[in-house]
Parts: C-alpha cells; sequence; structure tokens
C-alpha cells in the first residue's frame, strides 16, 4: 500500500534521536557533519547506486518537518515500503514494540468492531499480567492494578497494521540511555517499561516451555514452577484467547534501539491446541491460588454445633466462577448471632475474607465486615 506522510506536526514529532538510532540499526553509515549546517550526512549503498539522508542535527531549524518527510521519503524508496510503515518504524525506536499476530492468514481478514475490541482487551490483559508480575510474581490476580501499572499502561500505544486483520503492533516507551547501564549491581536497574517487556518474554518463553512439558509428561507442575517467571492464570487466558481467536498466534517483542538489551528478540507462537492447555492451566492456577480480600455472598448451610453450642465453626455456599463451592468458616464470637440468624432463617450473608485452598476443600480465613443482606440488596 502507497500511503505518504503530509502531516508538518506528525513529522515533526518524529526526534533527531529516533532518527539516527534507525539509521544506525538499519546500515546506514554517518560520514559527519554537511559542512557548517545543522545536518549529519548518512549514506548507504543499495541497488547500484549511493543513497544519502541529511539527518538534522537541531530540531529548532524552521524546515525540521521537511528534513524529516525527507527522510522518510527516502528510507521508503530504498526499503520498498510505504512513508506510513517508515514513520511507525521511526516512531518505535524509542518503544519496545510487542507484535501480536495471527499465525496462520488472518492477520489478512478485516476485523468486526467486536472483533477488534476483543484484540486489543486480550493483549491488554497480556501486558498487564507481566507489568503486575514485575511487582509481584503470583499465580492469579484479581481486582485493580496499582497505581504504578497503570500509569505504565497508560503510556503503551497500538498503533494499525495494514491490513488491519489480526494482528497488532504495540509501542512501550522506554527512557534513552547514552551509556551502558550495567546490571543492577554494576549500575542503575532497568526503568519499569523495560523490566515488563523482560517479564512478558520470560513468561512467553517459560509457558511455551511448560505447555511442552505438560505434553511430554502429562502435569501441570511445569506452570507452577514458571510463575516467578511471569506465568498467572491472567497471562494464559490473555496468550489462550488470542491463539483460539487467531487460530494460532505469534507474539514477537523488539527491543528498543535507542536501549539496547542484552536478551535476544523472540518470537514465541502458540497453537489452537495449545491455548487449551493454557487455559486449563489458568484454572488451575485459579482454583489453587489463595484469594485475598475477597468479598463473598454467601448461605450459611451448615454449623458445626446446635445453635446453643456454637463455636464459630461453620460451613458457607458460595457461588466461585459460576460453581457452587462450600467454604469453611471459623467466626469470632462478636459475629455468633449473625451466622446464627443467618442460618436459621436462609438469609444470605456478605463477609469479607482470604480464600485459602486446604486438601480436597476450600476456607475462609480472617472473616471480617460481616452482615446480613437485606432483601432485594
Amino acid at each position: 500500500m502507497i500511503v505518504q506522510i503530509r502531516d508538518r506536526a506528525a513529522l515533526a514529532s518524529l526526534s533527531i534521536i529516533s532518527l539516527r538510532s534507525y539509521l544506525d540499526s538499519t546500515g546506514w553509515n554517518n560520514e559527519g557533519p554537511w559542512g557548517q549546517r545543522p545536518a549529519a550526512v548518512y549514506s548507504k549503498e543499495h541497488g547500484g547506486r549511493t543513497w544519502e539522508i541529511l539527518a538534522p542535527t537541531k530540531d529548532t531549524i524552521a524546515d525540521y518537518a521537511e528534513a524529516m518527510a525527507e527522510s522518510v521519503s527516502i528510507l521508503a524508496e530504498v526499503e520498498e515500503r510505504s512513508q506510513l510503515d517508515v514513520f511507525h518504524g521511526l516512531a518505535a525506536t524509542r518503544a519496545d514494540v510487542i507484535r501480536v499476530r495471527s499465525a496462520n492468514g488472518k492477520a489478512n481478514e478485516a476485523l468486526s468492531l467486536r472483533q477488534s475490541a476483543a484484540l486489543l482487551n486480550d493483549a491488554y490483559n497480556m501486558v498487564a499480567s507481566a507489568a503486575r508480575a514485575v511487582e509481584r510474581p503470583q499465580a492469579a490476580y484479581r481486582g485493580p492494578v496499582s497505581s504504578d501499572v497503570a500509569e505504565y499502561l497508560d503510556t503503551v500505544r497500538a498503533l494499525p497494521d495494514y491490513p488491519q486483520g489480526f494482528e497488532l503492533t504495540l509501542h512501550s516507551p522506554v527512557p534513552l540511555v547514552f551509556e551502558p547501564q550495567g546490571d543492577f549491581r554494576g549500575g542503575f536497574p532497568d526503568p519499569f517499561p523495560r523490566r515488563v517487556a523482560h517479564k512478558l518474554s520470560d513468561a512467553l518463553e517459560h509457558s511455551s516451555e511448560a505447555i511442552t512439558g505438560v505434553i511430554a509428561e502429562d502435569t501441570l507442575q511445569h506452570f507452577r514452577h514458571a510463575v516467578p517467571f511471569g506465568v498467572s492464570a491472567n497471562l494464559c487466558d490473555a496468550v489462550a484467547d488470542l491463539a483460539k481467536k487467531g487460530e494460532g498466534i505469534e507474539i514477537g517483542i523488539i527491543w528498543a534501539p535507542v536501549r539496547p538489551s542484552h536478551i535476544p528478540e523472540r518470537r514465541f507462537q502458540f497453537s489452537e491446541h495449545s491455548a487449551d492447555i493454557l487455559t486449563e492451566a489458568a484454572r488451575t492456577f485459579r482454583r489453587n491460588e489463595p484469594l485475598v480480600n475477597e468479598s463473598v455472598v454467601a448461605q450459611v448451610v451448615a454449623l458445626a454445633r446446635d445453635p446453643e453450642e456454637f463455636d464459630g465453626r461453620a460451613t458457607i455456599l458460595y457461588l466461585w466462577d459460576r460453581r457452587p463451592t462450600r467454604l469453611q468458616v471459623t467466626f469470632e464470637e462478636s459475629s455468633y448471632e449473625i451466622v446464627i440468624r443467618a442460618f436459621q432463617q436462609r438469609d444470605p450473608i456478605s463477609v469479607d475474607g482470604d480464600i485459602y485452598r486446604i486438601g480436597g476443600g476450600y476456607e475462609l480465613r480472617n472473616p471480617r465486615n460481616l452482615y446480613l443482606v437485606e432483601s432485594g440488596e
């Protein structure tokens, strides 16, 4: 598709560092300053001729947008791509790029509004799970994200691809680096956005390895060992949904040229068959992982002793993931009257607590904020 960029504001938004990083990473040679003018000459041999680009060294010159337009035009001609594709490539030099694409041709089929929304939602959940794992790896996440994760997710941008089918490009901006930073002991730790991209790469790699282990040994234990690397129920569900809807999915991560990474660029593929394994792993994670600060509306179905001798132990019935689930609870003495009344009158209760799996059943620990649910509430 031949697309030209004529928007001066868009062209002016491209930074000098983005252009120079792009030229350095794609084989252009820096020939030095262009006389006394605020530009550097870059050259490249291609197609039997020498191409030159005058890269601005100041973004305050009056014809800065025109200079960027000329650079984009030459790059598009050399690379035999549209100017829009080149523009996106230049913009990506300051961002880690996460690409999601159907592995079986669905990237060439136009999506409906509903399908596009589902694709964005699955991609959001995948990246959000990696961001939450940077803060604290765990098998399942519930509730809202932290303020730091929300702030990061607000910086990630989704770009359109052509044709607009089952593929999506996400830009995750990272700060510039002008000298080697070393590791945590030898220098500064990576910024949060880069740590998210690294965590996503680790999680996808270990998910792929866990799938291989499940097929070979018929056990989900491999997924449990992968939790410290960012694998969670949320990530498994997101990747599984992408693989099912895309009839197989390919996920690639490319590091921003302005901030090189010690981790190689990777591409991961998940088939529709592997999606079933991921879904089962997610279900197992959620059934076994403690749920902290869970709000429960339930029915008191049994008391361990008669009301006259009640010692706080009771069984409540809770609809969990659309399944009736019995939870064992030990209430404090101050709650006895409410629990007994709820049992005798069959009134539902609301209670907050932490749900743990105990043997073949479940237990609600630290019950608090108990009250009877009024009719119609």
